[in-house]
């Protein structure tokens, strides 16, 4: 169904309310009350059979006995009914429609048959579901409240949407006490049919709403989500709050909404990728809100600090670098300025600490200096009062100095509460952020450097560093359909090393040995020392079984090797185990881990970080959504600490380029073949030159046991949550100016 008939459902002419009641205690009471008593201009038609009239309105036994044709029909019955009465709003024609019933999926027998039966009435007559356990929405300009809250909130550019009914009514307190205004308060329940991407889609051409705030517990559609974020992440900031970071909350969202929350870091991946901001506290959702509607987004994360207190000040700068901002680092220009204008200054550093009872001037002074050197990307601006200050005065002193750098966003922090009270609405009236606690003003500049950032990594033209990539996909589709008709779905080392070389993906020599003369041979051939490893279908992670035996030098050594490796076969059950045996390494390097893995909401995704027996005990990785051009390569793995530390080692610059190839290399592989569940290499050996995989395996979707299925074409595979741009479509020229357009 098409976004064009939500209209029908967020600006209705006609409601019906079915199970309208006089029990002030019932939810078709509070419905009906607040759709009559809150200024809305439409008509609202109860509908129960029990009664003649429901608080002095003509009612109606059944939807179908109205006349009139009605637009929302709100159902407020018991979960027994909601079939039914769902089937004659279908009938009657209706094209929107809310289910309110709390706690649906604990209250129903048969909770999938339920769904599918919501479904299947919604594709017969066309009709939208918010819900079930919808709290309902809420439209200001329209003085529409079709919810449970009593209060509508004043109208603003603001449109909510929340997942869960309990955190709606408090995002909606909020809203009230702190007169944050909204175009529409949305509560979507269990999404039915009316799903996230729907309303983003909906409110992303809404002229009326100019920033999107969501709270998520879970999406099921991760491709249908992307699409519609990444379509309006660019022209209308869309914020998200997503519990679950850690395992136990992860649980506790899985329970609450009854899907499968997703690992973490592969939302966050995503988020990033859309151009999303995601935030971690519900406080942040209004703050980072309205301080994009006030200030521009910094360019970058350096931060200068004026204070007139080192308490506050000190705060701030943990914070900054707690959240990976940089506190800015004054040019000379600036240094010289200072000393000349602000004299009773001795210490010039950031933060600038001026004296308790610095008068305005000196603030309106310190202000225009900071923000006009071009080391600093944005301000925080920190008063405490003091006996002789006048917190307004500095405040005015402030709005006037940064108006001279609108393109560079100030933030201030007036410390206090009543005594500060009148300067911080002054602040808040001539459109500067100003926050209660150094930690609150500090999440919002990165948030918005975030966005900022997340933004134009979208917008970067990348290196084209594969210009002559033609990988040999017959060769892998070839390896793959073996595997098919033998009706495996684990991989020899062999076939990996022949799949990843044939997108380019370089392996170290590798050999297999049948015996231990052979063994014997082929080391002496390439020379001492060697590893020998085992090849089996029955285990993945070699190094568990004691299957890799390392750093060989003779003979003895490399004959004793096959023969515990051969006891391992044995004991592994595996008459087709292999011994591979491959050159030891022995130059100066370090191992990282490259893989791919599927991601139940959003499909395949790429994994780097530091790789060996180091990779599940340091936990440093980063994840990607294919597909990734050089740039996004890159800043996937700069996200790790691994790789901030190679780029500090000036004899890796070559090879992180490499890495880079790899990398994108690796996307095109996974694009190509939906039929990869999980992909592992690891090690992969970094060298000062270039690198190489020591060890990879390959594990299959378990469908290809029916039948290999080959992909080719133009068109997006349904593993992946971002389609790729078709390859032959693509060119990059310069303008005049020197700028690169893709």
């Amino acid at each position: 169904m098409s976004v064009k008939n939500l209209d029908v459902l967020f600006n209705p002419k006609r409601i019906a309310v079915i199970g309208a009641d006089d029990d002030a205690s019932s939810i078709g009471y509070n419905i009906f009350r607040n759709l009559l008593g809150q200024g809305f201009k439409g008509s609202v038609y109860p509908v129960n059979s029990q009664y003649e009239s429901v608080q002095g309105v003509e009612a109606y036994p059944k939807i179908t006995d109205i006349t009139k044709d009605i637009d929302l029909a709100i159902i407020a019955v018991p979960p027994d009914e909601i079939i039914p009465v769902l089937e004659e709003c279908g009938q009657k024609g209706v094209k929107g429609s809310i289910i309110f019933c709390p706690d649906f999926k604990n209250r129903v027998n048969d909770l999938q048959l339920i769904l599918k039966n919501l479904i299947q009435i919604s594709s017969k007559y066309n009709i939208r579901i918010l819900g079930p356990d919808s709290l309902g929405f809420i439209r200001p300009k329209n003085r529409l409240n079709a919810s449970l809250f009593p209060q509508i909130p004043p109208q603003g550019n603001i449109a909510f949407i929340v997942q869960s009914v309990t955190l709606s009514t408090t995002l909606l307190d909020l809203a009230v006490n702190k007169n944050i205004g909204c175009s529409f308060f949305i509560s979507v329940g269990t999404k039915v049919d009316i799903k996230f991407a729907d309303l983003i889609d909906y409110l992303g051409v809404d002229p009326e709403t100019r920033a999107i705030i969501l709270y998520i517990e879970s999406i099921k559609n991760g491709r249908r989500f992307m699409t519609a974020v990444r379509s309006f992440a660019s022209s209308k900031p869309i914020i998200i709050i997503k519990p679950g970071k850690f395992d136990i909350s992860a649980q506790v969202a899985l329970t609450h909404s009854g899907f499968i929350a997703g690992e973490d870091k592969v939302y966050d991946a995503a988020f990033k990728r859309a151009g999303v901001i995601r935030v971690d506290e519900i406080l942040d959702l209004f703050y980072v809100a309205e301080s994009l509607a006030k200030q521009s987004r910094p360019k970058g994360n350096r931060l200068a600090i004026i204070t007139n207190s080192g308490g506050p000040a000190i705060i701030a700068v943990d914070n900054l670098i707690r959240f990976d901002g940089q506190l800015a680092v004054f040019n000379h220009d600036t240094i010289q300025s200072i000393q000349s204008n602000l004299k009773a200054i001795k210490i010039i550093q950031n933060p600038l600490d001026l004296f308790f009872e610095a008068p305005p001037e000196e603030y309106h002074t310190a202000v225009k200096l900071c923000l006009k050197d071009s080391n600093v990307d944005g301000l925080l601006v920190i008063h405490t009062p003091s006996y002789s200050s006048d917190p307004r005065k500095v405040a005015q002193a402030v709005v006037s100095a940064a108006r001279s750098y609108p393109y560079k966003p100030t933030f201030t922090l007036w410390m206090g509460e009543e005594q500060v009270h009148d300067a911080r609405e002054f602040l808040n009236t001539q459109g500067i952020p100003t926050f209660t606690t150094p930690e609150q003003a500090i999440r919002s500049f990165i948030y918005m450097y975030r966005y900022e950032h997340n933004l134009n990594l979208l917008l970067e033209v990348p290196e084209v560093i594969l210009k002559d990539f033609e990988p040999n996909e017959d060769n892998a589709e070839e390896i793959i359909k073996n595997a098919s008709n033998e009706k495996r779905l684990i991989l020899n080392f062999n076939e990996v090393k022949e799949i990843l070389s044939s997108y380019g993906i370089p392996v170290v020599p590798t050999h297999i040995v049948k015996n231990e003369e052979e063994a014997i041979k082929t080391a002496e051939i390439i020379g001492y020392p060697v590893a020998l490893k085992i090849d089996s279908q029955k285990i993945i992670h070699k190094l568990e079984y004691g299957g890799v035996l390392l750093n060989l030098k003779d003979q003895i050594s490399v004959k004793k090797a096959y023969q515990q490796l051969q006891t391992l076969a044995i004991f592994l059950k595996d008459p087709h185990a292999n011994v591979i045996i491959q050159p030891m390494i022995v130059e100066h390097g370090y191992e990282l881990a490259i893989g791919v893995k599927k991601d139940p909401t959003f499909g395949s995704v790429i994994i780097f970080g530091t790789g060996g027996e180091l990779f599940e005990i340091v936990e440093d990785f980063s994840i990607g959504l294919p597909p990734l051009n050089q740039a996004l390569a890159r800043q996937m793995m700069a996200e790790t600490k691994i790789y901030k530390y190679l780029q500090t080692q000036k004899k890796y610059s070559s090879s992180l380029k490499h890495l880079e190839e790899i990398l994108v290399r690796l996307s095109h592989l996974v694009i190509h073949f939906p039929h990869i569940k999980e992909l592992d290499i690891n090690p992969f050996f970094l060298t000062e030159e270039n690198g190489f995989v020591l060890d990879a395996s390959i594990i299959l979707e378990a469908d290809v046991l029916e039948g290999f299925q080959p992909i080719r074409g133009d068109f997006c595979p349904p593993h992946l949550s971002i389609c790729p741009y078709p390859d032959q479509y693509i060119d990059i020229f310069k303008l005049k100016d020197g700028t690169s357009v893709i």
